[in-house]
């Protein structure tokens, strides 16, 4: 199957009830097969960036689920909005205490519910890929902002290289894909990714060795049966205006306020250094994210994937079976800002 053609819709990829298949990026290492652009609405792109919010209940089944910000959307979120006032709280609060004379560890203690509420809350960038894995499986692919760059940059050397597209579902000489693979290390704050191409190890007509990128062949079922098997990937999670999101928000706010009473900002803060209340889970866990580097392409015409960051504002509208695509630009003071909340 060429990847020339245009990929049709796989409407079953909407169907609520379809069960998604989610590749984890595990501790060591992890190999996929990028593959290609998938619908009308990746605008060429092989993958689509979401900014989530872990932290909040649905109030109509209030059960934890994740929430799209509506920031690519509309410019402006109420979480987003929310979790800003809370930062500026804990600067007041933090340089009253460091004025009275508090220690360092008293002043992080005071701050740890307000700090875990603020990283709970805050919005968080995920880039979403159709891979396969090397049992053949065709799964979402949710990448954080280092790996994501990573893989980035490791397609533009494939094109600069090859001149061929490296997430072509073919394994020809002229026409191929190549594997990556996806390293993790360490834990929590302190979880470092990396990416690289696949590479084999070759023995050369001449004696030696040497290695090769690893641009070995899909299954035949992925090749033949991908429009069947990819996901539409503006359709993984549902699209919230600014208002619905700002009701969510308010429904959550009495047990945000239960479990961090500095998060009520409507009453005057206290600075007194004072040890911590405990802190209830949330549905959320907190997950670093690295500032977007911009890797800027320009590949030969032949090849068609996008790789420049233009797909980072544009959403799709899943709210309706018609597919409307709305392009925006975000202007750079307040991307700016979101960037230090989103990296924090």
């Amino acid at each position: 199957m060429s990847t020339n053609g245009k990929i049709k819709i796989n409407l079953d990829s909407l169907k609520s009830r379809r069960e998604w298949r989610r590749h984890k990026v595990k501790d060591g290492h992890n190999v996929y097969r990028i593959l290609p652009p998938f619908g009308e609405a990746s605008n060429g792109y092989p993958y689509r960036k979401w900014s989530v919010i872990w932290g909040l209940f649905d109030p109509e089944s209030n059960r934890a689920r994740p929430f799209a910000s509506s920031l690519t959307s509309e410019k402006k979120c109420p979480v987003f909005e929310y979790v800003q006032e809370l930062k500026k709280r804990a600067e007041q609060i933090k340089g009253q205490l460091q004025t009275s004379g508090a220690s360092e560890e008293a002043i992080r203690e005071r701050l740890s519910s307000l700090n875990k509420t603020i990283s709970d809350l805050n919005p968080k960038n995920v880039y979403v890929y159709n891979a396969a894995d090397q049992s053949g499986e065709v799964g979402l692919l949710e990448l954080k902002s280092t790996a994501h760059n990573k893989i980035k940059t490791e397609m533009s050397q494939y094109i600069t290289d090859y001149n061929q597209d490296p997430t072509s579902l073919n394994s020809n000489d002229d026409d191929s894909g190549v594997w990556f693979d996806i390293i993790r290390t360490g834990q929590g704050f302190k979880t470092e990714y990396d990416a690289k191409k696949m590479q084999t190890k070759v023995k050369k007509a001449t004696g030696g060795f040497t290695f090769e990128d690893d641009r070995s062949p899909l299954p035949d079922s992925i090749v033949q049966n991908y429009e069947n098997l990819a996901y539409d990937l503006s359709s993984i999670y549902q699209v919230k205006t600014y208002e619905e999101l700002q009701e969510i928000l308010e429904a959550n706010m009495p047990s945000i306020i239960e479990v961090c009473p500095d998060a009520d900002l409507t009453v005057e803060f206290t600075a007194t250094a004072q040890t911590a209340a405990p802190v209830a889970k949330t549905a959320a866990a907190s997950v670093r994210t690295a500032t977007v580097a911009s890797v800027t392409t320009k590949p030969a015409a032949k090849v068609a994937i996008r790789l420049d960051d233009e797909d980072d504002v544009v959403t799709t509208s899943t709210r309706s079976a018609a597919k409307t695509t709305v392009n925006l630009s975000l202007d750079d003071d307040f991307m700016s800002e979101a960037d230090a909340l989103l990296n924090s």
